[in-house]
This record gives structure tokens, sequence and C-alpha cells, in this order.
């Protein structure tokens, strides 16, 4: 019998038995997967070594700071661009319009000065166009909203936004029209990488010394009799069960949830990527860490140089790519692996962002879960269900556990959730 049974060995599951140890407590993670990592592991394709989309160490919180600085990282600047119509434009794209021709320029200043008044909207394109004038929403962040989001900026709330965009003042927009020259304006002053390993490299000291179970997928739970039952036929029993398992997925592990319950998990539901990640036998693939594409007929909403994060990602004298393409059951992807893998393929020659004659390692594979979507009504009926795991003495933890949009310290301060379990069992 576990004390703390933890489903689910990504950071926020490790965070939880991390912080049970550091309490003095005994916790066991049944980790489905071949290893722990989740949305943080990585893999690697003829020596090119690429993590599960993109990724970043970054955190104000000093518990989260201490773990990272456990590991050699290299530190970068938050730089990143934009391509649309053949340009390149500094993030965010709305306090840097010079690269685009003068009259599109005045017309996205004038929209800017006769945006609406900023109101209680909840509606997201309404948002968009009172923080930046019709001209520049629309022209940017909506088309990109059905890229990243799969539906209409109408379709989301507001609720998942908090600092992820930037408000320019009309001074930082008309500046940023005249000159290139402008200052940072990402909500993160500094973003971290680990020198060598991959992103993962960040949560190994979690793993010290902690229980962990893999190949151990749950696909029953009896709360009344505290237990799980797992697809090998093992059955433990626990005292306190963390999950981090998706909200839908952990409501069809419990046959006796009411059909309003059921009902109101159904219809949660999150983006998936599909991921083509590229080698190249070249010294240099793109001129940017990281950079977002509005451009509607081009699938891939956002791109990646892995070698830029780190040397160790690639074999001497290569680069690397990763193209991040999203669908959902909103808007599915319907072209096939190959075909897809052949569309990046020739973006890299009509980018210009290296020579496709210079790939020699190719991987293309989908992560399920990449981002909860805030359709408008998802918060009440996630806290709904939230507070039905409540009263079975479930405790959700980390982005998919308790179905919100948390950032990796996000997800590591989200176990910590483990120190409020009452002794015993």
């Amino acid at each position: 019998m576990a004390e703390i049974l933890i489903l689910g060995g990504g950071v926020a599951g490790l965070s939880a038995a991390w912080h049970a140890r550091q309490s003095g407590r005994e916790a066991v993670i049944f980790e489905a997967g071949e290893r722990s990592g989740g949305l943080l592991d990585n893999f690697q394709v003829d020596g090119f070594r690429f993590d599960n989309a993109v990724h970043f160490g970054f955190s104000n919180n000093d518990a989260y700071r201490a773990v990272l600085e456990k590991t050699d990282y290299i530190t970068h600047r938050p730089e990143a661009y934009n391509y649309e119509r053949g340009r390149w434009l500094k993030h965010p794209v709305q306090n840097n319009l010079f690269p685009l021709p003068a009259e599109e320029k005045v017309k996205a200043i004038k929209s800017f000065v006769e945006r609406p008044a900023r109101s209680e909207t909840s509606d997201y394109r309404q948002w968009l166009k009172e923080q930046f004038g019709a001209v520049i929403a629309e022209r940017f962040p909506v088309r990109y909203t059905e890229k990243y989001w799969t539906v209409p900026a109408e379709n989301l709330s507001t609720l998942w936004i908090g600092n992820r965009l930037y408000r320019p003042s009309l001074d930082e927009v008309l500046y940023g029209a005249m000159t290139d020259q402008t200052p940072s304006t990402y909500y993160l002053p500094e973003l971290y990488y680990p020198r060598h390993g991959g992103f993962r490299a960040f949560i190994d000291p979690l793993l010290e010394r902690l229980d962990l179970r893999t190949g151990k997928e749950a696909v029953y739970i009896n709360p009344q009799k505290k237990y799980v039952l797992c697809r090998d036929g093992t059955r433990e029993y626990y005292g306190h069960l963390i999950s981090s398992v998706p909200l839908p997925e952990l409501i069809d592990m419990l046959d006796e949830a009411p059909g309003a319950v059921k009902e109101a998990a159904g219809q949660l539901w999150a983006t998936s990527i599909a991921l083509v990640s590229l080698g190249f036998n070249a010294p240099r693939a793109g001129d940017y860490l990281w950079f977002y594409i509005y451009d509607s007929e081009i699938l891939p909403s956002r791109v990646h140089a892995p070698y830029r994060k780190s040397p160790d990602n690639v074999p001497p004298g290569c680069s690397s790519l990763q193209f991040e393409t999203y669908f959902s059951r909103c808007k599915p992807l319907e072209i096939s692996p190959d075909q897809l893998v052949e569309q990046v393929t020739k973006l890299v020659d009509q980018m210009k962002l290296a020579s496709g004659r210079d790939i020699i390692a190719t991987d293309y594979r989908v992560l399920p879960y990449a981002n909860v979507v805030f359709d408008r009504g998802m918060t009440e009926r996630r806290d709904y269900v939230l507070e039905y795991l409540n009263g079975l003495g479930i405790t959700p933890v980390g982005r998919f556990g308790e179905w919100d949009y948390l950032w990796t310290d996000q997800c590591f301060l989200s176990g910590k959730k483990v120190e409020n379990l009452p002794a015993g069992l």
C-alpha cells in the first residue's frame, strides 16, 4: 500500500513525489510510459536531440529556481521573430511594425489610436481589438489564434491571457514602426536551457531516490476502497491519490462518476501537436532561436532551433529545426504524416531557412496533449469536475490534471499540494 500514490511522471508528478520526500513522507509514482518526463522529455534521431516541442526554463519562484540551478545551463535573451507574407518582424509584432510598407503601418497605427475602449468582455476577439485596434488584431493574433488554438478567436474566453500578450503604449507602437532598434518587451527577461541533455536535464534532480515505476498505466480507480488498477493487472492501494492524468481520462477511470460530471469532463478538450523535426548537415539553419508563422496557408504555427538552445543537441557542424503544427477535434489534421513532412521540407527552402539538400535527419510524431483550450464556459465545466474529485479525496496537479494553462514552474509548484495532505492513511 502506498501512503501517497501519484499518477503521471511529468514535472507535476515528480514535484509531488519530491516534495513528499522533502516532508518525510513516502510516495510512489505510476508512469504509463517507458520513462518519466511527459511533455518535458526528449528524443534522439541520428545523433540529433529534440525536445517534445519548445521548452525553456524561467521562474521568479525561489524553490523552482533552486532546482534549475542544480543543472549547468545556458542563458538566452528572449528574442523571437514573426514570419508573415515573406517578411520578418520582431516579436511582439504589435510594437515592431517597422518592416511593413508605409501605407500598411499608417492603417495599423490609425486603427490602434481609434481602438474601442477597454471593457469587461469575455470574447477574446473583441479583447484583441480593444488592445491593438482592429487592423493589427485581425492581421496578426486573430489569424494566429486559429492556427495555434484551432478555433476562431471569438470562441475563446480571456481567462488564460495573464501577461502572455504585451499591450504597448502609443509611443511604443510609433517607435517600433519607425525603427527596428526596439527594446525587448517579452514578458521574461531571460530564458534558461541545460548545457547538456536537453530540457529534461532540468528535472533530473527531482528523480533522485524517488520510487518511480514505469509501464504502469492506470485504467480504473475505486475511490471508496482506495485502489488503482493498472493495465498490466496489478492493483495498488493508497492512502492519498494525486493525479496529473488529463481530467477527461481520469473521469473515464471512475465508473461511478455521475452523468453530469462525465458530460462536463467530456466537453473539456485540448490541442495536439504534430512535430516535424529536421537535422541539417550544415552549421546554420534559420536565424532565430524561435519564431511564429502567421500565414494561414502554412500549416506550422511555431518553429524553434534546438541547436541554438544548446550545441549539445546536434552533432558537430550541424544544426536543427523543429516545426509545430496544431490540430484538435475542432480542426483535424487532414494530411498524412508524409505529406506534412514534405510540406515542411519545402518550407525550409521557401522561407530561406536552410537548404533542403542538407537535411540528414527527419522525424514525425504526434503529442496528443499540447494546450488546454479555454473555450467559453470551459472554466465552469472544469471547476465542476474538480469539485467532484475533491469530494473523492483525489488531488489533481499539473497542466492537464488541473486543466489550466500552466507553465513548467507552475506545474512544479502544483506538486507542492502534497504538503497539504493530512497525515496518515
